[in-house]
């Protein structure tokens, strides 16, 4: 079922029925192509209106070129249908991190989020411009947290599933720099730089723990302790990286007088869909409370 879903989607931007209204199992979704000056082109973004404030949905290290898997193996447009908010869940993202790269134009995603994004979708969706929610998996969950940290008016809710919460760690910037070559093709030296020169750190969510604190910023951080991948793309081959890095995060963030979120490390889960789609739903109560 899910890949004859991205089939359909797939038929239809070929047909160039991309800005028409297309039915996502039960939800009926409005498939956008929002322009970014910064990366020189229009992002695919899958959105599904509800309300004045919306949560970006931002995908795993293999995310697709056209529809994002949030939609497709996520399940997310029917899971948050009628709860009063707006999602929006744009594709293209894979091996990016979500961050603008200082050496890559064509990957730009803090400025897209951030600001070309919200601005576009208040501007033609009659959304409100702050006070919204993004949450992501893997890849998408480091950069959830970040722009969370960086971007407080945006973002007042950030949930990160199976995320990657301390890049800057020896051991972790060593795996996310070999998973990213390895799966992706990508060198980091093009996104950060050598993560001795410093800017790993900063665009480290572990760095930032004061600023979520501060800003009492909602969030909701779930990773297994699984230590296997079961979607070794998804997660670049480093579930167990991607685990410790959260109860790093967690220690870290209660440290800093922190209480103002949701944590869940659970025995037996997988870092894939099947765990994130479930998710989903479980913090929709809290996401909807938050940004409505």
């Amino acid at each position: 079922m899910r890949g004859l879903i991205r089939a359909v989607m797939t038929m239809v931007l070929a047909a160039g029925l991309w800005t028409a209204t297309a039915p996502i199992a039960n939800a009926a979704v409005e498939m956008l192509m929002v322009p970014s000056a910064a990366m020189g082109r229009d992002i695919p973004v899958a959105f599904s209106g509800g309300g004045p404030h919306m949560v970006v949905l931002l995908d795993a290290f293999d995310a697709a070129p056209d529809v994002s898997n949030w939609v497709t193996a996520g399940n997310a447009m029917n899971t948050l249908a009628g709860k009063g908010i707006s999602v929006a869940a744009p594709a293209g993202g894979a091996w990016s991190m979500y961050t603008d790269w200082e050496q890559d134009g064509s990957r730009q995603w803090e400025t897209f989020l951030a600001n070309e994004l919200p601005d576009w979708l208040a501007a033609n969706k009659g959304l409100a411009p702050n006070g919204h929610g993004i949450v992501g998996a893997a890849q998408g969950g480091t950069g959830a947290m970040t722009l969370a940290a960086f971007h407080p008016d945006r973002y007042r809710f950030a949930g990160s599933l199976s995320g990657f919460l301390n890049p800057d760690d020896t051991y972790l910037n060593g795996a996310i720099t070999a998973g990213l070559a390895q799966y992706g093709g990508v060198d980091t030296r093009n996104m950060w730089g050598l993560p001795q020169l410093g800017r790993w750190k900063w665009h480290d969510p572990d760095t930032h723990v004061a600023l979520l604190v501060d800003n009492n910023t909602r969030l909701w951080v779930y990773s297994p302790s699984t230590l296997g991948c079961s979607d070794p793309a998804a997660m670049i081959g480093y579930c167990d990286q991607a685990q410790g890095s959260n109860r790093h995060f967690y220690q870290h963030y209660r440290s800093a007088g922190g209480h103002n979120a949701h944590f869940d490390f659970p025995d037996g889960p997988q870092h894939d869909w099947g765990s994130w789609s479930g998710q989903l739903g479980a913090m929709s109560g809290e996401l909807v409370t938050t940004i409505k």
